[in-house]
């Protein structure tokens, strides 16, 4: 029996490194969510450019378009680094949902680049707000308002007068 153990041992290492195993998925994620599963394990999803920095780590997001639960025009969001590094100026497809108390964009989630996500919104429902700044009036419509005004305060000035001054 013991004349027969080294050569077992060796038969068992032998096998063991041509035995087929499963995949592995080391420093990866092992499956993205499909846009459905995200989109309903979000407590947010929105179109966004990233605007600031915050000290907590989250990246500050100016919304344009919202699809679930943003109320503002702007929202902190902590985003792995390590996964997908976050450039300010950039606009992007950002899924969220609450951790400890804060918004934290899913690990394996499918936050990206907007022209990377863009595909993702076809399945969304209809946006929940087009959060964008109202434009600023031009400055002609701000100046021949002030000089009709100022026109009107003259005109009505001098029918006072006249109404008072007796010829």
């Amino acid at each position: 029996m013991r004349r027969y153990f080294p050569a077992a041992l060796l038969l068992i290492w032998v096998l063991g490194l041509i035995w087929p195993v499963g995949e592995a998925n080391a420093l990866s994620c092992a499956r993205q969510p499909s846009v459905n599963e995200e989109f309903a394990r979000s407590t947010v999803v929105f179109h966004g450019k990233a605007v600031g920095e915050r000290k907590n780590g989250a990246t500050t997001f100016e919304v344009t378009e919202a699809w679930k639960g943003v109320a503002s025009g702007k929202i902190d969001v902590r985003v792995s680094t390590m996964w997908m590094p976050v450039q300010q100026g950039e606009a992007y497809l950002v899924y969220a949902a609450q951790k400890n108390g804060v918004l934290t964009a899913h690990l394996c989630g499918r936050t990206a680049l907007w022209e990377q996500g863009l595909a993702d919104t076809a399945s969304f429902p209809p946006t929940s707000a087009t959060l964008k700044k109202p434009p600023a009036a031009p400055w002609s419509l701000t100046v021949a308002g002030a000089i009709a005004a100022l026109v009107c305060l003259v005109m009505l000035t001098s029918f006072i007068v006249a109404r008072r001054d007796p010829k």
